[in-house]
């Protein structure tokens, strides 16, 4: 029975964080994650993937996709998806403090997902420990990582799950180790729900909200379905 519930517990995220995804949405096989300044980092590259062919590199930051101007993570990755498999785009990147343009042409996911990753997801919940091996692995294009602190969108079962009753939150699945959230005693698992009183509904209110804050935030949390105050240093 205790191997059950822990089977549908690793059921219910999995099946919650994974979206209904077009079959031929586009796929060029790189993990990227939001920063300060415009465009997107690429923090890893699939070998063979479509990416690795047009000779992307971990590092590179991607200022444009097809010709539009990257704003963050979220929209990137939507214009990849809405890209058909087989079209080739003009990719403008920042290497080395200088521009440069490169090609790649789409290809369909090899693992039909191409939008979550949980190798840093780590929680522990009620007699259940969640490992990367419990869970499908896929590429992850929507993580935001500031401050310590990497966080991805919080659904409507992971709300009922995390006891989030309101509209708002994201979920943190992940806490650098020595890092302010850390000591601050932020954890894998907490849902926050709004920082210096300003909500957060999404990703992107958290990347924002992070980056306008200046020495110190007061991060409002759900921990163990309880609110409670997180006071967070920045060093």
């Amino acid at each position: 029975m205790k191997h059950m519930k822990q089977l549908l517990c690793i059921a219910i995220l999995a099946g919650a964080a994974i979206p209904v995804q077009a079959q031929d949405s586009g796929w060029i096989g790189i993990r990227v994650e939001d920063q300060k300044d415009r465009g997107v980092i690429i923090r890893s590259v699939e070998p063979n993937s479509p990416a690795s062919k047009a000779g992307l590199k971990e590092g590179d930051v991607v200022l444009q996709f097809n010709k539009e101007d990257v704003i963050g993570v979220q929209q990137f990755t939507r214009l990849v998806r809405e890209m058909p498999v087989g079209r080739t785009v003009e990719l403008k990147v920042r290497r080395d403090n200088r521009d440069q343009t490169l090609r790649v042409t789409t290809e369909r996911s090899p693992r039909g997902f191409d939008n979550f990753d949980f190798n840093d997801f780590n929680l522990r919940l009620p007699n259940v420990r969640i490992r990367p091996r419990d869970i499908p692995q896929v590429q992850v294009n929507t993580t935001f990582s500031l401050a310590g602190i990497r966080v991805e969108r919080l659904t409507d079962q992971l709300r009922d799950f995390f006891g989030v009753y309101s509209n708002a939150g994201v979920l943190v699945t992940s806490v650098d180790q020595g890092s302010a959230a850390e000591k601050a005693g932020l954890k894998a698992g907490d849902v926050i729900t709004s920082i210096d009183g300003k909500m957060i509904r999404s990703t992107s209110d958290f990347s924002r909200e992070m980056r306008a804050r200046g020495a110190k935030a007061t991060l409002k949390i759900v921990r163990d379905k309880q609110e409670r105050e997180v006071l967070l240093e920045n060093q």
